[in-house]
């Protein structure tokens, strides 16, 4: 199926973002659509790449929503420490309810986790979802509109690399947690 919702027209707008000028070596040609050329990625086994681009390519409540249920699966409560299981708590609730309460106690969440947690990801990216970054009682400023995808596919790439024993399976968890953003794609 197509990804029919992606607002991204040519693979191109999305690489400029993370940065990928110039193209790396043996990447899919940039003017292809975003779904082709993620399915170039994946067909070459660049799976973190493909996690980077699919990050960008979703809609901002896809990508946190993959980002919170792919940090969720990947590592086992008994692994969070309390503050992380706060941070991944208020980013799920976020992708229930995506209101500006939530979005903001996701933030605090975050504020209280370890800084590299894939959990403090998961909820930096709800946060950075949409609306203001500011404190209430200043000028709004808004995130910069790449911000939640980039902190999504972040979010997924930690947790499949913090596992209890990240290199033993970690094709196959990468392959997990990017399967897991493929069916964020709005089709």
């Amino acid at each position: 199926m197509a990804w029919n919702r992606v607002r991204w027209t040519e693979a191109r707008q999305i690489t400029d973002m993370l940065d990928w000028t110039p193209a790396p070596e043996g990447e899919p040609d940039s003017s292809l659509a975003p779904q082709a050329f993620y399915e170039a990625l994946i067909k070459s086994g660049r799976l973190v790449q493909a996690a980077q681009f699919l990050g960008l390519a979703l809609p901002r409540w896809e990508a946190v929503a993959w980002a919170a249920r792919a940090v969720r699966d990947q590592r086992a409560d008994a692994q969070r420490k309390p503050a992380e299981v706060e941070a991944l708590k208020r980013a799920l609730l976020w992708v229930q309810d995506p209101s500006e309460a939530r979005r903001r106690a996701a933030f605090d969440a975050a504020e209280a986790a370890p800084t590299t947690s894939p959990e403090r990801l998961a909820a930096l990216a709800a946060y950075f979802s949409g609306g203001p970054v500011t404190p209430n009682d200043c000028e709004p400023i808004q995130a910069p509109h790449h911000a939640a995808g980039k902190l999504a596919a972040g979010a997924v790439l930690a947790a499949v690399f913090s596992g209890p024993e990240p290199f033993q399976s970690l094709e196959k968890r990468l392959k997990e947690g990017v399967e897991m953003g493929e069916g964020a794609a709005p089709r």
